[in-house]
């Protein structure tokens, strides 16, 4: 089994050029959610790794 990692990272920055904030932490404190940047990067892992959201 290969490691994740790899697709996770590059998940990550794809999805950190492409929003206003970048900057902004994964779970920002007070927030009622996570970041853009976190559920752009959680949508892709979804589509790369091919699994429903649960699993993924």
């Amino acid at each position: 089994m290969r490691s994740k990692r790899p697709i996770i990272r590059q998940c990550k920055n794809l999805a950190k050029q492409h929003v206003d904030n970048p900057d902004e932490p994964a779970a920002p404190d007070g927030a009622s959610g996570f970041a853009e940047w976190t559920q752009i990067a959680f949508i892709l892992l979804h589509a790369e790794l091919d699994k429903d959201f649960r699993e993924t």
